[in-house]
């Protein structure tokens, strides 16, 4: 495909068919942005990934009059494709030290779950606890609240082995998750308790 000037892009992606003007810009930019996100630590999928939605961000606001011209449609593709990259390694980061942490939280038996909420917080969770269902509200209570290790619910509850209890608790959780997503204003409380998010 021949060079195409800046404003031809923009005019190009203006129309009703975009293919041509998008061909163009992965064929023209991709590698660059490849480049950048390779160097931040991603890889080829993770690229490709965000190259399309930092594509699909450009055409929507240029048919939205929200680009300037300021700089080249290269220049603006590269700034947001970059900005996804960081966004999208920091949520990366936070759900790892979540996990990390929720598996430590699991091995001690509790040692971490003194700080994780206020007496308020605690109140507030323990009244979705009893919205999950009463088994799921009996193993939630007994890891957050009574502090007990896998293997005494495990006896408790009488299942087969450790990895069943733990499937167990993860739907639980995937329920009071969905609960405490319904409360924005609850869900920025807790979040960064280690809970949610």
């Amino acid at each position: 495909m021949p060079s195409v000037f800046q404003m031809d892009l923009v005019k190009e992606i203006l129309q009703a068919d975009i293919n041509k003007p998008v061909t163009y810009m992965y064929e023209q930019y991709f590698e660059p942005v490849e480049i950048d996100i390779r160097a931040n630590g991603g890889n080829h999928q993770d690229a490709a990934d965000i190259f399309q939605e930092a594509v699909l961000i450009v055409v929507d606001k240029i048919k939205s009059g929200k680009f300037r011209g300021d700089s080249s449609v290269k220049t603006f593709l590269l700034g947001i494709a970059r900005n996804l990259w960081l966004h999208e390694k920091r949520s990366r980061s936070r759900r790892s030290d979540r996990e990390t942490q929720f598996a430590r939280l699991e091995e001690t038996g509790g040692e971490f779950r003194d700080r994780m909420f206020s007496v308020d917080e605690s109140q507030i969770v323990k009244k979705l606890f009893e919205q999950v269902g009463e088994l799921c509200s009996k193993i939630l209570g007994g890891v957050y609240y009574e502090k007990m290790a896998m293997k005494d619910l495990l006896r408790r509850f009488n299942y087969e082995n450790e990895q069943v209890l733990r499937n167990r608790k993860s739907r639980c959780m995937k329920k009071l998750k969905e609960l405490l997503s319904n409360d924005p204003l609850l869900f920025e409380q807790l979040k960064t308790r280690s809970i949610y998010e």
